[in-house]
């Protein structure tokens, strides 16, 4: 959940920093009449719908991009590590830590994890069967994918 609180936190910041620049950058090469403000761009009462959407969003969004999901296999990880560490790494992710029984991997260009908003984590925990892969929903769906082709071809 404390996760989950920082990641909304994030886009909500976020999110409100873009429109600023995105309102600002429109307001100052528009040709507007002297005097008018930014302000003076929206309705009365429009920021606190503006605002509202904000935090909807930001709240609801960790819920809908980020997932856990399972990876069932025939139990063979530790045979198998340094495929699954080469998947990654052709994905341009770095293995950040590895334990016994999980792997952390990050991206690697530091300029991506900046526009994810450093919330580009991948969690392989394989400490139980199933495995679990959590991050970003389209990395863990990916990676997930090519994770179980790879144990799949093993056991044929």
């Amino acid at each position: 959940m404390k996760r989950y609180i920082i990641r909304a936190v994030k886009y909500f910041f976020y999110i409100g920093i873009i429109f600023t620049l995105l309102v600002t950058i429109m307001f100052y090469t528009s040709d507007v009449p002297e005097g008018t403000t930014v302000l003076d761009l929206f309705k009365e009462g429009a920021w606190w719908k503006i605002l509202l959407f904000f935090v909807v969003f930001s709240a609801v969004y960790p819920a809908i991009g980020y997932q856990k999901k399972e990876i069932y296999s025939n139990g063979n990880w530790d045979e198998k590590k340094r495929e699954i560490k080469a998947i990654f790494e052709n994905a341009n992710f770095i293995l950040k830590e590895e334990t016994p029984t999980s792997m952390t991997f990050i991206l690697r260009n530091k300029f991506m994890r900046f526009m994810r908003y450093y919330e580009d984590t991948i969690v392989l925990d394989y400490s139980n069967e199933p495995a679990t892969i959590s991050g970003l929903r389209k990395d863990t769906l990916r990676f997930s994918r090519s994770i179980e082709r790879l144990m799949r071809m093993d056991a044929e």
